[in-house]
């Protein structure tokens, strides 16, 4: 497609775009915002993971976008404010209970091991624990 063609269908999506503004974002000048991904996306019949180049979602937010949900949809599909769902994003945590887990494994087709990796960065790096003492031989023998 033309970059006036793809103008043209982004339009009609209802994501208002113009040729220059497609240009940039062939040039990488400019990346699309959300919306306008998941409308470009639509229109170029691929996935979103691939306009952003990446072969596989490891954050909340790929995961999201690779789903092509809004955080306002993905919020009140799940249950969630969508604030606090934005923070769970920004911050990499997810604080959602049992039944707004499930749901969002489910829409975005997540196993509970990828929600923990895509949530596992921001955990605080715990020291590992010293291991026991290794019992010497005067230990031993006073046993």
């Amino acid at each position: 497609m033309s970059p006036q063609q793809v103008a043209e269908q982004m339009n009609a999506c209802g994501v208002p775009a113009d040729v220059s503004l497609v240009h940039a974002w062939e040039s990488g000048e400019y990346r699309p915002a959300e919306r306008e991904l998941i409308a470009l996306a639509d229109v170029l019949w691929c996935r979103t993971t691939e306009l952003m180049g990446i072969e596989e979602p490891r954050t909340l937010t790929e995961h999201r976008l690779a789903r092509q949900f809004s955080t306002d949809k993905l919020a009140r599909s799940i249950g969630m404010d969508t604030v606090r769902y934005e923070q769970a994003e920004e911050r990499e945590v997810w604080p959602g209970d049992e039944r707004q887990t499930a749901a969002l494994l489910r829409l975005l087709n997540l196993t509970p091991l990828q929600l923990a990796r895509a949530t596992e960065r921001s955990r605080p790096h715990r020291p590992a624990l010293p291991a026991p003492a290794k019992p010497t031989l005067r230990h031993l023998r006073s046993r």
